[in-house]
């Protein structure tokens, strides 16, 4: 009895799985959009987790309740119960039943992104072996990959999944990648020449039609590239890492706001639907100036203290 119900879920999750990738027409609200793989595994994970801790026959909001008050008794934050709560409004929604759940409140938190700083050192070692005559031709080649690495997210912002999907072909040394974004919607971005050069130079070790490749002729795997990005960023010193590759994105973000870059071409280089997505770097622009103004010596004489 127990294997037959594990064989019916895995049987639901795999249709599941195909409605949100190919939803059907019309649901989910006016903008019928398919779900990214990450997504999708996020969502696949929430409901198994759902069933394993509540009655799997009770599709109810009680059953959720149980659930969420699980959640908060193991320490889970708000914006991570809101995020299981999304996914289980789409497999009510899958299984033809309506979940009536908003998401908890949550404070809102600025990101984590790099400094100036941060990111000079970050580059600075990873290109140490290439600066040493005597490093062992495998870590030079290692240290070309991962600097390419660092520039496809940390010089053109792209998402994770983008960078590891490139393609030979999608890289223009005019100053343009071409890739296929969120949405599997083709995107080109312009990017800057130390872009465009680190790439090309990595490239130039390796024939595959693949930027990053990976085992088997593929590409190179999301866990992989994350996995290096961060044991990168551990062994250069960088303090308080979150989700190591988005991080370099929203480091992108923050420093063409910073300079002055309109959102609204923010948006575009980086593929936002939504405007109000691209408006957090605006705060984290200014974040980073308030910090300066912290550490700035205008008033000696004045114990930094907030005002109430």
């Amino acid at each position: 009895m127990v294997a037959n119900g594990a064989n019916k879920l895995t049987e639901d999750l795999d249709h599941f799985r195909n409605w949100l990738r190919y939803p059907p027409k019309g649901t989910r609200g006016k903008r019928v959009r398919a779900k990214s793989d990450s997504t999708v595994d996020a969502y696949l994970y929430t409901v198994r987790m759902f069933h394993a801790r509540v009655n799997s026959s009770a599709l109810s909001r009680e059953a959720v309740e149980d659930f969420v008050i699980q959640l908060e008794a193991a320490g889970n934050s708000p914006s991570s119960i809101g995020r299981h709560i999304y996914a289980l409004r789409a497999y009510f929604e899958f299984r033809g039943v309506t979940l009536d759940m908003g998401a908890p409140s949550a404070p809102k938190r600025l990101p984590r992104w790099l400094t100036e700083e941060e990111w000079e050192q970050l580059l600075q070692y990873a290109e140490k072996p290439l600066r040493e005559t005597k490093a062992p031709e495998r870590l030079r080649r290692k240290a070309l990959c991962i600097r390419g690495a660092l520039m496809v997210y940390g010089g053109a912002g792209l998402r994770l999944s983008e960078g590891c999907g490139l393609r030979r072909e999608g890289i223009d040394p005019r100053g343009y990648i071409r890739f296929i974004g969120k949405g599997n919607r083709e995107r080109i971005v312009p990017v800057e020449d130390p872009v465009i050069i680190a790439i090309q130079e990595w490239m130039t070790t390796h024939d595959s039609e693949w930027v990053f490749p990976g085992k088997g002729g593929g590409p190179l795997s999301s866990a992989t590239m994350q996995k290096a990005v961060r044991q990168l960023e551990e062994a250069a010193g960088i303090k308080n890492i979150h989700r190591p590759v988005h991080m370099l994105r929203h480091t992108v973000g923050a420093a063409l706001r910073k300079q002055g870059v309109d959102i609204r071409d923010i948006q575009d280089l980086l593929g936002h639907a939504n405007i109000s997505t691209t408006q957090i770097y605006t705060q984290m622009a200014q974040e980073e100036l308030r910090k300066k103004l912290l550490r700035s010596p205008r008033f000696p004489n004045y114990r930094q203290q907030r005002l109430v």
